[in-house]
């Protein structure tokens, strides 16, 4: 009805008169031609639409299932992948192992050597047999060598602080002769 012309709406007006004006000379309702819609439908709709925001607003609960098979390949041949890489580390560090403690007793043995000043050829084969057969005397020697090495540590700062003190008797003289100068 927004798109109808002045003239329509006229026309449309003056035949509602016209029934109101036979309605009135005959005493009988004016039925309209206009058919209403069953509005017990729309109740209706209105019901279920109003029962589907209420499950709408419900708060759904999701479960995950996680399956681990190994009927699929992809699973089973990364699980022996894994276990391949795993067995592959565990010999690396256990190798490694052997390696750093040759090591660490390689540096004992130098330090050993150090402290002791010098070696002749047959005293290396004796401590390279004490390291191979006799744990417990690499013990005594790791004590020994770091006991030694402690001992010339605070050796060493006593000869420091003796020199800083000689540089400071030095500097006190030095100080006393130009003031004895120039007075």
């Amino acid at each position: 009805m927004k798109n109808m012309e002045i003239n329509e709406i006229y026309t449309l007006f003056e035949e509602i008169r016209e029934l109101i004006k036979v309605g009135s000379r005959n005493n009988t309702p004016i039925q309209p031609e206009i058919e209403l819609p069953d509005l017990l439908a729309i109740d209706e709709l209105l019901g279920k639409l109003d029962e589907a925001i209420e499950e709408i607003r419900k708060p759904v609960r999701t479960e995950h299932h996680h399956i681990f098979s190994f009927a699929s390949s992809k699973v089973f041949y990364g699980v022996i992948g894994l276990c391949i890489m795993c067995l592959f580390f565990i010999l690396t560090v256990f190798y490694q192992r052997k390696e750093i403690a040759t090591y660490k007793d390689n540096d004992l043995k130098y330090r050993y050597i150090q402290m002791q000043g010098e070696i002749t050829p047959a005293g290396v084969i004796a401590l390279d047999s004490v390291f191979e057969n006799r744990r417990d005397s690499v013990k005594m020697i790791r004590k020994q060598v770091q006991y030694h090495e402690k001992v010339i540590i605070e050796k060493a700062k006593r000869l420091e602080q003796a020199r800083l003190k000689e540089q400071e008797a030095e500097q006190l003289k030095k100080e006393a002769e130009s003031l004895k100068y120039s007075k």
